[in-house]
Parts: C-alpha cells; sequence; structure tokens
C-alpha cells in the first residue's frame, strides 16, 4: 500500500499537479508560493523526487515478501519482522515529507 501510495504522490509531483490547490496539495501553501512559477516548479520536483525514492524503497520488501511466499514452509524470522517494520516507517516518512514540508510553507513563522 506504500508504494502505490508513494507511485500516487509522485505521479502527481511529475505532472506538476502537487501544488494545485484542487487536485494536489496547496491548500497549505500561501498565495506567493503558488504565483512564483519558479517556485511551484521547485515544490513539485521535490515530491516528486521524495515520493519516488520513497516507491523505489518499497520495493526490496515487496522482493522479500514474494521470497517468503515462495515456500509455504519458510518463516519470518522476528528480528526480520521488526525490521521490515522500521523500515516501513522510515520509507512512509521519507514519502510524507515533501507533503509535510509543504504544510510548513503556510507557517507565518
Amino acid at each position: 500500500m506504500i508504494f502505490l501510495a508513494c507511485c500516487y504522490v509522485a505521479a502527481k509531483g511529475y505532472r506538476g499537479i502537487a501544488t494545485s490547490r484542487i487536485e494536489g496539495y496547496g491548500e497549505d501553501i500561501p498565495d506567493h508560493m503558488l504565483t512564483d512559477p519558479a517556485r511551484r516548479k521547485k515544490v513539485n520536483r521535490m515530491v516528486f523526487l521524495w515520493a519516488g525514492a520513497a516507491a523505489v524503497l518499497c520495493l526490496p520488501p515487496i522482493g522479500y515478501l514474494a521470497y517468503i511466499l515462495a515456500d509455504p514452509d519458510r518463516q519470518l524470522s522476528t528480528p526480520a519482522l521488526i525490521l521490515l517494520a522500521v523500515y516501513g516507517l522510515a520509507v512512509a516518512v521519507m514519502g510524507g515529507y515533501p507533503l509535510e514540508k509543504i504544510k510548513s510553507y503556510g507557517d507565518p513563522a
């Protein structure tokens, strides 16, 4: 699910609509960021790169899952399960970073 969500967000950044107030995440961006094309392009590129990198980082756990499911007698050890949980959390944070960064542009501080 994280992989699909990251791909969706990266696609919005690639198409340049991540900063759109209607289709994207622009409701938290101040007007001066939305009216400047260079800044809009920079934010969209940031969304594309971070979410795309997070999507790529989802591929090794998917491969490991396929390895585990290929043999019905194979079991997932507790340390591997903990490592996958921490890794998934890190990937989710990485995928959500640009969206949180966009929200910080709207803060008056």
